[in-house]
C-alpha cells in the first residue's frame, strides 16, 4: 500500500477538483445555495467514486471508509476548508457566512456530506434512487439552515437594542470592536460606491 493511499491524499484532491468544476459553470456563481451545495455534492461524489474505484475496484465504499471518512482525514480537512467558499451565495447573508466559517459548523456539514457519500457508495438500488433521494432531502435542510435570515434578524435586533440604549453592552471590548468593524466596512463600501460613480 502506498503512502498516498494511507493518507487519503487522492481523496482530498477530489475536493478542489469538484470545486473547480462547479466554478467552471458560468451561471453557478448566481445560483441559490440549495443549487450550489447540491451541485457541489454530486460533482464531488463522482470524483470520489472515481478515486475509490481506482483504490479498490471490488469495494470502493470500503476504500472511502478506510482512507477518507475519518474525522481527521485529509479529505475531511479539505472539505471543511472548502465549504465556506461553496456557501458564498447571493442568498446567504454576511452573518450566516461568518457562522458557516466557524469550525464546529463546518465540521458538522462536512461530516454530514461524508455520511451521504458513504451511503451513496454503498447504495445498490436502481440508479442509487434511495441515496439520491436522501441526499436531496438532507442537502435541502442544510441549505435552509445555512441561508435562514434568522441570525441576521437577531443581530439587527441586538444592534438596535444596544444603539438605542436598551442593552448597555456597548462598553464591552468585543461589542466595541464589532461596531468598529461594521463602521469600517460601511465606510469601505461607501468609498467603493463613490469610486464606481467617479469611474462611470
Amino acid at each position: 500500500m502506498t503512502t498516498s493511499r494511507r493518507t487519503g491524499t487522492a481523496f482530498a484532491d477530489a475536493v478542489p477538483t469538484a470545486r473547480e468544476q462547479l466554478e467552471s459553470i458560468p451561471e453557478a456563481a448566481d445560483w441559490p445555495l440549495s443549487e450550489r451545495l447540491s451541485a457541489f455534492f454530486f460533482i464531488l461524489l463522482d470524483a470520489v467514486e472515481e478515486v475509490a474505484t481506482s483504490e479498490d475496484a471490488d469495494t470502493p465504499s470500503g476504500a472511502f471508509r478506510r482512507e477518507a471518512s475519518g474525522w481527521f482525514s485529509p479529505f475531511q480537512d479539505k472539505l471543511r476548508e472548502t465549504l465556506p467558499v461553496i456557501g458564498a451565495s447571493s442568498d446567504v447573508s454576511g452573518v450566516n457566512r461568518w457562522l458557516a466559517e466557524l469550525a464546529p459548523n463546518r465540521a458538522v456539514v462536512a461530516e454530514t456530506m461524508v455520511q451521504l457519500i458513504q451511503a451513496s457508495l454503498e447504495d445498490d438500488s436502481n440508479e442509487r434512487e434511495r441515496s439520491t433521494a436522501l441526499a436531496d432531502r438532507v442537502l435541502t435542510v442544510l441549505s435552509s439552515v445555512w441561508s435562514t435570515p434568522i441570525p441576521s434578524q437577531v443581530v439587527d435586533v441586538l444592534r438596535y437594542s444596544i444603539e438605542a440604549g436598551y442593552l448597555p453592552l456597548d462598553r464591552l471590548p468585543i461589542i466595541q470592536s464589532w461596531f468598529d468593524t461594521d463602521e469600517s466596512q460601511a465606510s469601505d463600501e461607501d468609498n467603493s460606491e463613490e469610486g464606481d460613480k467617479d469611474g462611470n
